[in-house]
């Protein structure tokens, strides 16, 4: 009779509280038969890829978005800027050494949870923004992202690999099911925190003062971050009573993503993560050594880095220089979060979409669009800066970046996957590098110089991208007869070992 009820539990009390009914205290699997797959562990394993995806989520709706008002918030000798490129300098060398001697010693659930607490940090440092405290904080969180999205990456890679095999099926089909229920989560952090600071930083009636047409000339490509345009400019001072606020909303948000983990995440070791203990990984020089040399000896990793620099830039100039330059400078930072719900809606949408019209109409077309999209933005930031009642307009630019930034991030990522098949790891790891040296080279340049220089630099910039990435193209099409490098036919070649010999 016992055993009967404890079969006929509602899918929703399995899901939140799974395997003894007391979601935080977890029956270990050896003592389960863990040959038998039932209807329980399927609700499991969902109920994992959703309880990291809405922890990763509470966590970004506070550091993304923090990141994002740091130009405008802590414009003073640009120090909030500064923090995100220390951020990113950290994270190039940790995503060399630290992953895997971190995953090893505190193993995938426990090295997110404690990773994910570095970033509250930095919320932290927000309540007196020093260098002595926005510095160390900065260093903190950026030694704690790489372990901590490799921790996601493998936890949800070998939950994957564990189902399939019980269930009979593709670990492929799994594992992409699993990451794309992880994004859509996650991404809708630009949603939630962008809410949060537009109705916080909400100006009060007779608040807010318009700059004038004199000022407006320290605006737009005119901006140079960091500096004291006009009295009226609210890139000089936000009332503290509001910045301690969003600080406030937003540190409960950092704690939230953390805690969700540790009290509702299985143990990866439920789906075989002792057995991982003998397979051989790269870590520290090892993997330095071997990101190098596929740099060095591979002709598509040499021409594909200067558009994976760029997939850093273009975020960083448009999270930093941007939004300081063309939102908060002439129309006033409350509107930032709106604009900014506008873009990550679009990212969202179009990351979906276009990885349906590659499909039709293969690559070649889509990352054309996004170049052609990217360059006219910018050639119409080098002339126009917003006035009080265009910012109509400024919606419409963050259509036009979230549209070309959506084939970035996920076309991108699919391209290295195809051109560096069974060379994943040191690939991945040139990925990250190059994204990071991007995002790292977008607080420095737009730091120091007027925008309109670094608008130049930027189209000079994604223009070598562009012939890089199509030279690629033209090459497979010499090698093979046709573009047959297609990311969404399931038909991948590995070319790296072709030319490395020639």
């Amino acid at each position: 009779m016992a055993s009967q009820e404890g079969k006929q539990r509602s899918t929703l009390q399995m899901f939140f509280f799974p395997s003894t009914g007391m979601g935080m205290f977890y029956k270990d699997p050896q003592k389960q038969d863990l040959d038998t797959w039932t209807r329980q562990d399927e609700v499991s394993m969902w109920r994992n890829v959703v309880v990291i995806g809405v922890g990763f989520m509470f966590l970004f709706t506070a550091f993304q978005n923090m990141a994002s008002l740091q130009s405008s918030l802590n414009p003073s000798d640009g120090i909030g800027v500064y923090t995100l490129a220390i951020i990113y300098a950290t994270i190039i060398l940790s995503c060399m050494f630290l992953p895997t001697l971190i995953i090893k010693k505190l193993k995938a659930k426990w090295s997110m949870v404690v990773c994910q607490l570095c970033y509250t940090l930095y919320i932290v440092a927000q309540f007196y923004p020093k260098w002595g405290t926005l510095i160390p904080a900065s260093i903190f969180l950026g030694f704690a992202a790489a372990p901590m999205w490799s921790a996601k990456c493998t936890y949800l890679s070998q939950m994957g690999t564990y189902a399939s095999k019980q269930k009979g099926i593709s670990s492929e089909a799994v594992i992409n099911k699993f990451f794309g229920i992880f994004f859509m989560l996650f991404q809708s952090w630009g949603i939630w925190g962008n809410i949060v600071s537009s109705t916080v930083l909400k100006p009060d009636a007779n608040e807010y003062t318009a700059p004038t047409e004199a000022q407006l000339e320290k605006c737009g490509a005119g901006f140079v971050a960091g500096y004291k345009h006009f009295d009226g400019d609210e890139t000089k001072e936000v009332e503290k009573s509001k910045v301690y606020l969003l600080s406030s909303i937003y540190l409960v948000f950092a704690i939230i993503g953390p805690l969700i983990i540790l009290l509702l995440l299985d143990p990866l070791r439920r789906y075989g993560e002792n057995n991982r203990n003998n397979q051989t990984a790269k870590e520290g020089f090892e993997l330095l050594l071997a990101t190098l040399t596929h740099f060095i000896k591979n002709k598509y990793q040499m021409l594909i880095f200067p558009l994976t620099i760029w997939s850093g830039l273009e975020q960083g100039w448009f999270g930093a220089t941007f939004t300081a330059g063309y939102i908060t400078c002439p129309v006033g930072i409350h509107n930032i979060g709106y604009i900014l719900i506008c873009y990550a809606v679009t990212d969202a949408v179009f990351s979906f979409t276009f990885g349906w019209i590659l499909k039709k109409i293969g690559r070649v077309p889509v990352f054309t669009l996004a170049t052609l999209l990217n360059m006219a933005t910018m050639a119409v930031c080098l002339h126009w800066t917003p006035h009080q009642g265009e910012v109509k307009y400024l919606y419409a630019f963050a259509v036009l970046w979230g549209m070309g930034d959506a084939v970035w991030q996920t076309q991108i990522n699919a391209f290295y996957g195809v051109l560096f098949a069974g060379d994943e790891e040191p690939a991945f790891a040139n990925y990250r590098l190059w994204e990071s040296l991007g995002f790292l080279m977008a607080y420095l340049i737009g730091n120091n110089t007027v925008t309109s220089t670094f608008l130049y630099i930027l189209i000079g910039w994604l223009v070598v991208s562009y012939l890089g990435y199509f030279t690629i193209e033209l090459l497979e099409y010499k090698r093979t007869g046709s573009f047959s490098l297609h990311p969404c036919t399931g038909d991948t070649v590995k070319v790296s070992d072709d030319l490395e010999k020639k």
